[in-house]
């Protein structure tokens, strides 16, 4: 069975200057890019966020992402300058890659269990600003890129 969050992520990803702001949001705010392409997601099909749907859906996935993406994120870019390992940044990124999937596959089965969500009109600013708070609390200096990459990914 396929994966829709996947494949709209895969596919928005691509868009330009997308994979940017989401890597400003990660290495600035410590945003979970994965979470940003689900309440992209969710916005493209005028659902609207709740704050309890995104806090359970970032407990299930946390551990995930604690203990397998993010430390294959930090060898991979730990690897950038050493031409002799290119080699293995490349497979470290495609396992990177694929438990940035696995990540995504937790988080449509959450999807299709949870709680229908609100319908709403144009939701992908609020829905974005969710994720950005859930992951940077005290500040709102987000607030510009998100601006930026919904006007990037809004439908």
């Amino acid at each position: 069975m396929g994966n829709p969050l996947w494949e709209y992520s895969v596919a928005t990803y691509r868009v330009e200057e997308v994979a940017a702001a989401c890597l400003t949001l990660q290495d600035a705010f410590a945003v979970d890019v994965n979470l940003l392409l689900y309440a992209a997601w969710l916005a493209h099909s005028n659902r609207r966020l709740s704050a309890d749907h995104l806090k359970a859906v970032d407990e299930l996935v946390g551990e995930w992402r604690e203990s397998v993406v993010q430390p294959l994120r930090a060898l991979r870019r730990q690897l950038r300058g050493y031409q002799q390992a290119a080699g293995v940044r490349e497979e470290i990124k495609a396992l990177e890659l694929r438990a940035e999937r696995e990540q995504q596959d937790m988080m449509h089965a959450f999807h299709r269990c949870a709680a229908e969500l609100v319908r709403d009109v144009c939701p992908m600013h609020d829905n974005l600003a969710q994720v950005a708070l859930l992951a940077s609390p005290g500040t709102r200096d987000w607030e510009r890129e998100i601006g930026r990459l919904a006007r990037l990914i809004s439908p």
